[in-house]
């Protein structure tokens, strides 16, 4: 392989901020009219023996160990503190690879959300051939400048035009302002996920604004109305506000006084009030005292909200725990999983027409790790 080309293409075609590692060696394979795998075997090349594992064609994600950091580095004369400020899943090592034998690559499925590059606001990185591929960390999962919410498919740009859901870039814009102004803003996020998820799991048919939304992002991708139902932007501005509101210190000693005075049942009640005049549902409170009196409630159903306020007003809860949602209480990451409480259709057939829409990868609320065992409250 000549090195002075795809050396002065590594140069010429520069990582875009948060980018996948692969999908830049792709675009840089793709300047040089070269196959990724003999790119990255020809800028790992030296003295010793290089060792890849996977293909391009298995997996998308590209993960280097430290000696092929280390050549990546030297090959294209950008220095690795760079790198790794553009490139989020450069370093560290993968758990798979090993820093001590010898020079190791790795193609393996992306570890986290990873999204299409808003193709105007990435013009000179752009191909037809080869999308930008983004990882779009805690808010960038919008692109407010162009008004989409921005899709995951490796194949081409894929988003949703927000023009007819003003109220998911006002959720976004207050996202950013929690992400700026609160430490806890992705943990209060995943409560937030989790808790207003409870609610969906339990078929808010008659919710006018989620109907809405749903039908709306139906038709702008194509999709059906049972496959779109499971998408994150159905229940986003609800789940942002949850956020907001649960961020609150102030809304949290109300909480706490509460709980102190009168007990976790006057506590429950006043954080269903709060969210509810929040969320735009004044009737939640009423609407979910009258769930057990309407159904039996499956004996594996909790409610995140009362084990959050378990934490909150918990005399020694360990700094932390707030904000860590239980697995057995978290939002199901996965689309079919979350698809398996919102149809009665078959979630094969229904999948598949939400894949073909590109509704089934993309940014979600960040799963936080499960609490101890100890601090599950549910039922106070």
């Amino acid at each position: 392989m000549n090195r002075s080309s795809p050396g002065h293409a590594l140069v010429h075609v520069p990582p875009v901020t948060r980018e996948l590692t692969g999908s830049w060696l792709r675009r840089v394979a793709l300047a040089c009219g070269l196959p990724a795998q003999n790119l990255v075997r020809g800028i790992l090349s030296g003295t010793q023996t290089v060792h890849i594992t996977g293909t391009p064609k298995t997996a998308l994600e590209a993960y280097f160990n430290a000696p092929a950091r280390a050549a990546l580095a030297r090959f294209t004369s950008i220095p690795l503190s760079r790198l790794y400020g553009l490139l989020p899943e450069l370093g560290p090592t993968h758990s798979r690879l090993r820093d001590d034998k010898g020079t190791q690559a790795a193609w393996y499925s992306p570890a986290r959300a990873w999204v299409t590059a808003c193709p105007p606001c990435t013009p000179r990185a752009w191909s037809p051939q080869q999308p930008v591929l983004l990882y779009p960390g805690a808010v960038g999962h919008i692109c407010r400048r162009h008004r989409r919410w921005l899709l995951a498919d490796e194949n081409g740009p894929a988003s949703v035009p927000l023009g007819t859901l003003p109220e998911v870039l006002a959720a976004h814009r207050e996202h950013v302002a929690l992400a700026h102004n609160a430490p806890g803003a992705t943990g209060a996020l995943t409560v937030a996920a989790a808790v207003v998820w409870s609610w969906q799991a339990q078929r808010w048919h008659g919710d006018s604004l989620w109907s809405q939304r749903t039908s709306a992002l139906a038709s702008l991708t194509g999709c059906s109305p049972a496959g779109a139902a499971a998408h994150s932007l159905i229940a986003y501005p609800e789940t942002v506000r949850v956020a907001t509101l649960l961020s609150d210190q102030a809304w949290q000693r109300q909480l706490r006084e509460a709980a102190s005075k009168q007990g976790m049942q006057a506590a429950h009640a006043l954080a269903l009030v709060g969210i509810g005049q929040r969320i735009g549902r004044p009737w939640l409170a009423d609407w979910l005292t009258a769930i057990p009196r309407t159904r039996r409630l499956d004996p594996g159903e909790h409610d995140p909200l009362k084990w959050w306020l378990g934490c909150l007003t918990g005399p020694d809860t360990p700094a932390g725990v707030l904000w860590c949602v239980p697995n057995t209480l978290g939002r199901p990451v996965e689309y079919s999983d979350r698809l398996s409480f919102l149809t009665e259709a078959r979630v094969r057939s229904v999948i598949g027409d939400a894949r073909t829409a590109s509704l089934t990868g993309g940014w979600e609320p960040v799963p936080s790790r499960a609490s101890p065992a100890a601090w599950y409250r549910n039922g106070q």
